[in-house]
């Protein structure tokens, strides 16, 4: 039985499929098995990781359910202690595993109670690489706590997990699409574990140039559920409750603004004047409460994404 369960999601992932499971292949760290959850793909997903051998276990969807789904089907498949998790379009850097599962062994030793292993990561765009890292946009996340991950996420999707806290923490939320890992994090963190980092970047992050018309609402809506989920479960402190219902009224005020902006756009639609007027007191008030990212927000709406950050990178989980 190995101990690391490398963990992918995959639709219609033929252009990089590849590339991510090579770097697998190429990890220092051999006790690894990789679970790859087909969701639903109709291109050669499926054909080119069967090239990759036996260490390579394919489970196939029958239609795409979405990537929380996905991962808790691999999930369920897997057999590893630790579970690691990787994007379909992602890749990992050869020392990888190796330096994580140092991490948290050596956290674990000290205090027991790590939930999270998390790395800096090269982001690389349609372009090439950005100058900047996955942390220098979103901080170290080292040591964060509830209060800090509730205003943003600043982990790289591709960490390490022990599987008994995510089976303690319910696994990914299927209902939230795009959202999934960020939710996943706060539950556990609400369970009391830590995160533990380094700043050493192990990984790539691909990221790509979506228009922001087609994506901000969505993105929006998904943190609007991730929020309401946390205030409901009511394992949040009064400090923490505050901070989550600040940024439940920020991610509406960004989904108001997306589509009074689309409305504006349609060339044979007029503005509508009356919605604006509905929404005017929700975004003074956020603007209030956070008089900085409110307006990159809807700079974002206005120039197609956030300047000099992919969206993927600039839309993830919150706008700093």
């Amino acid at each position: 039985m190995p101990r690391v369960s490398v963990i992918i999601p995959g639709f219609n992932a033929e252009a990089h499929i590849a590339e991510t499971l090579r770097s697998v292949e190429a990890q220092t760290y051999v006790d690894w098995e990789v679970v790859l959850c087909d969701d639903g793909s109709t291109d050669s997903t499926v054909e080119i990781a069967n090239g990759f051998g036996r260490r390579v276990r394919i489970v196939r969807n029958s239609r795409n359910f979405g990537p929380a789904t996905a991962r808790n089907r691999a999930i369920a498949e897997s057999t590893g202690e630790l579970l690691a998790f990787l994007d379909a379009d992602d890749y990992w850097l050869p020392e990888y595993l190796e330096y994580q599962v140092s991490l948290f062994d050596e956290g674990h030793s000290r205090h027991g109670d790590v939930g999270i292993v998390a790395c800096n990561a090269d982001v690389l765009g349609p372009d090439g690489f950005l100058d900047t890292t996955y942390m220098d946009i979103f901080g170290f996340p080292g040591g964060v706590t509830l209060d800090r991950m509730l205003k943003s996420n600043p982990i790289f999707v591709s960490a390490l997990s022990p599987r008994e806290v995510v089976d303690q923490a319910g696994g990914f939320c299927p209902e939230i699409f795009g959202t999934e890992d960020f939710d996943l994090w706060i539950r556990i963190l609400e369970l009391g574990y830590r995160v533990v980092a380094t700043r050493r970047t192990l990984g790539v992050h691909r990221v790509g140039h979506p228009s922001v018309s087609v994506n901000l609402s969505r993105m929006a809506r998904a943190l609007q559920s991730t929020y309401r989920r946390a205030l409901e479960r009511g394992n949040l402190t009064p400090r923490q409750r505050r901070i989550a219902g600040r940024e439940l009224r920020l991610q509406r005020t960004l989904e108001e603004i997306d589509s009074i902006a689309a409305a504006g756009r349609d060339p044979n639609g007029a503005l509508p004047y009356v919605r604006i007027a509905r929404v005017l007191p929700l975004l003074l008030l956020t603007a209030a409460e956070h008089p900085n990212r409110w307006l990159h927000g809807a700079r974002m709406v206005a120039h197609g994404r956030r300047p000099g950050v992919p969206w993927k990178v600039a839309t993830r989980f919150s706008v700093h």
